[in-house]
């Protein structure tokens, strides 16, 4: 595992969101998780980052995403140099 931090990290936006898992599937570094959130009624399992977050910020998911819910935010723990 990498010291860097990532300079953006995936945000979700669950009312766009059809919890296809398509971003699960394509993380390099399985930075997201699939959970039964409850978030609708149908209890799908919505992506999220993991408690183990080795994410870089490559911003494949987002790219990959076919209903745009995913977009790249700054990450509060990034520091730049």
């Amino acid at each position: 595992m990498s010291d860097k931090i990532a300079k953006q990290l995936p945000e979700i936006d669950y009312k766009v969101c059809m919890a296809c898992k398509d971003c699960v599937a394509v993380c390099p570094l399985s930075c997201l998780v699939a959970d039964k959130t409850g978030l609708d009624k149908y209890r799908k399992a919505y992506p999220r980052l993991g408690d183990y977050n080795p994410c870089n910020g490559c911003k494949i998911c987002a790219k990959d995403c076919p209903v745009d819910a995913i977009t790249m935010v700054p990450n509060p723990a990034y520091k730049a140099a």
